[in-house]
């Protein structure tokens, strides 16, 4: 392995890191208290110097510094978001004197676009302090740095340090492949160079933010909230500037327009590019959005029929309990929520732990779903649900005509075995490692229900956020020991690279020669 290029590459995307973190400390000079922004700057800019000057001894002089294959793809991407984790949480350690725990959670939460979250009300600090109003009670400037980790996260930190990889004759087809190690057959081509095509995709992201931050202001959000709201709906990772979510608004205008967005985000980037270049059947062409936007008008039709003609179990301390005998507000709650939990942003209007039976068990399954392939979603994406359906089948077919050839179509293209396969690899792991995750929290977490640690696992494998009992929307993590808040931190890195990647690390065949 050329370990040389691997460190290299790491020192880059850490700089990168500390570029987005300094600017996250020179807000916090026009906002917070002189201390404050002092302490958010200076760790910005050591970061900056350790990473910046690590980089410079390291970079490639010769064709041989810069050989790289598949292995150093792995690592680098593997190694890079673990290490962009552990120097994204000191600002946290620094400034809020949180635990070293309950800074990783965070920081993992946010990179991995996982919308989880130790900070509320109760949670108490190194130095024996509460925050008494939860997350409105920290600096802006740390408000802002927690929504730019998921901004960050959301198109991928190695996908945005490709752009700046043909300055340094390197390429980067070796990173994108092992970050998106996924499906990758039915992606559309956008470029024919993979860091052409990571400036479109930023472009488009950017684009998309900008318009969303605009839209919110005009519906009543200070500049403030408008931006960090639409940095985290754009990454689909639904941290808040509030400490109740979007249901401190209690504004149906906002709401229409974060569903709309979180929408948007849950779709393949590829498409909305397509779209701007004035193919407007983009997105009805595409075969996999049809499928994602049917599975929302459906499950969200069902869920609010379940609101409107079934009494609430209990008091929804988040959206109240008028919309139960509302056509309009049940609706609107119920699309919401569905979206918000399929494309796995996390954003909450109601609490849905007392919802009825029925709907619960809509957005457990929805948890699972996820949405579109190459959008900044986490969880299985509905491409890969698609292709299994059309799999089982055609196997229920080869009953009736055992010597029938397997013809599995996504957008007319026919699947080979080999994708196939992959696929299903890729669910089973999923299902196993929720429940093996589930089973871990389970043992280092004394007193946790069985509802709590199943959904705890399902929601930081699949980058959801908000999941069950004394992990639903009106809750957080920060009542867990800190072990387990490790272990979904770590878990929830897992699930935002697909898997792959990080368990391809564990491999001892892997570090071999």
């Amino acid at each position: 392995m050329n370990k040389k290029i691997v460190f290299f590459l790491i020192l880059v995307i850490l700089s990168a890191v500390s570029i987005a973190m300094l600017g996250a400390g020179l807000l916090s000079f026009c906002m917070d208290p002189f201390p404050v922004a002092v302490k958010l700057t200076v760790c910005a800019l050591v970061l900056l110097a350790l990473s910046g000057s690590g980089a410079i001894l390291l970079r490639p002089q010769n064709e041989q510094d810069r050989k790289a294959g598949m292995r150093e793809g792995f690592a680098i991407v593997g190694l890079s978001w673990l290490a962009a984790t552990l120097i994204g949480l000191i600002p946290y350690m620094l400034t809020c004197g949180m635990s070293f725990s309950d800074a990783f959670f965070e920081t993992a939460s946010g990179f991995s676009t996982t919308g989880a979250s130790v900070i509320d009300r109760n949670l108490v600090l190194s130095n024996g302090a509460v925050l008494q109003q939860g997350v409105e009670s920290l600096p802006f400037g740390i408000l802002f740095w927690r929504s730019l980790t998921q901004w960050l996260g959301g198109m991928g930190i190695v996908v945005l340090s490709l752009a700046i990889l043909p300055l340094m004759n390197i390429g980067g087809q070796l990173l994108y492949n092992a970050e998106v190690s996924g499906i990758k057959s039915m992606e559309s081509k956008i470029a024919p160079r993979i860091a052409d095509a990571a400036k479109i995709l930023w472009i488009v992201y950017v684009l998309m933010t900008l318009t969303q931050t605009l839209l919110l202001l005009c519906c009543g959000m200070d500049w403030f909230d408008a931006l960090n709201h639409a940095m985290t709906t754009l990454a689909t990772g639904g941290f808040s500037t509030k400490q109740t979510s979007i249901a401190y608004w209690n504004s149906p205008v906002i709401q229409w327009v974060m569903i709309v967005f979180m929408t948007l985000a849950g779709c393949n980037f590829a498409l909305h590019f397509q779209f701007f270049r004035g193919n407007f059947l983009s997105y009805k062409k595409d075969e996999e959005f049809r499928f994602y936007i049917a599975v929302i008008l459906i499950t969200s039709a069902l869920i609010a029929a379940a609101l409107y003609f079934t009494e609430a179990g209990g008091v929804d301390v988040l959206g109240k309990t008028e919309y139960y005998k509302n056509p309009g507000d049940s609706i609107r709650a119920a699309l919401f929520q569905v979206v918000s939990i399929i494309t796995t942003t996390g954003f909450s209007t109601s609490d849905y732990n007392v919802w009825p039976s029925s709907a619960c068990v809509i957005i457990f399954i929805l948890m699972f779903i996820s949405a579109c392939g190459g959008s900044t979603s986490g969880g299985i994406k509905c491409v890969r649900i698609l292709l299994l359906g059309k799999y089982a089948y055609s196997e229920i077919r080869r009953c009736l005509f055992p010597h029938q050839l397997q013809d599995i179509r996504i957008n007319h293209i026919r699947c080979e075995n080999s994708t196939i396969q992959k696929t299903i690899g890729f669910c089973a792991m999923f299902i196993m490692l929720v429940f093996l995750f589930a089973l871990i929290v389970a043992f280092v977490t004394p007193g946790i229900s069985l509802e709590t640690a199943v959904t705890a696992s399902v929601t930081a494998l699949a980058n959801v956020g908000p999941g069950f009992g004394e992990v639903g929307p009106a809750y957080s993590y920060s009542w867990m020991p800190a072990g387990t808040k490790v272990i979904l931190g770590l878990e929830m890195l897992l699930g935002r690279l697909e898997l792959y990647t990080m368990l391809v690390l564990l491999l001892p065949s892997f570090w071999r020669r």
